[in-house]
């Protein structure tokens, strides 16, 4: 069972391009802990990047990864892996001229599934404001 002290460094060693990233951004908060959706955004961001550097063997390697995380994580793991980089993916990159949906073939079964979840979450939505309060007015919250 993966658990989510285990994210990073899985990452960082399946995407050793990622390190200098990893380490600008401990620096920045001077070894203190950001929080693991600020960690794992530095990360969705670093995919973006090698998407629009045409790096798409990190790419397969990442969505690899995602996919043990989804399968073989924990609670806590798959929670990370859905909201913190399937949901941030799919936000940061529908700012860029290529969008979320580049990301779709290097999908797995149960990538796909928490994919399509959150498109559908998202639907009609703008903002996490929405997303919220329809949470609520179906008593999700």
């Amino acid at each position: 069972m993966i658990r989510k002290d285990e994210i990073i460094p899985m990452l960082l060693d399946a995407c050793p391009g990622f390190r200098l990233r990893w380490e600008e951004h401990v620096a920045y908060w001077n070894g203190e802990p950001a929080g693991v959706y600020l960690d794992i955004a530095e990360f969705v961001h670093f995919l973006i990047d090698a998407f629009d550097n045409d790096d798409l063997a990190t790419i397969d390697v990442a969505f690899i990864l995602l996919e043990k995380f989804l399968v073989e994580g924990d609670a806590d793991a798959k929670g990370i892996a859905t909201v913190g980089i399937i949901e941030t993916l799919q936000n940061a990159a529908s700012w860029k001229p290529f969008g979320a949906k580049a990301f779709l073939p290097y999908l797995r079964p149960e990538s796909r599934i928490a994919w399509d979840a959150i498109d559908r979450l998202w639907e009609g939505k703008t903002s996490l404001a929405d997303v919220i309060r329809a949470e609520r007015r179906e008593g999700k919250s």
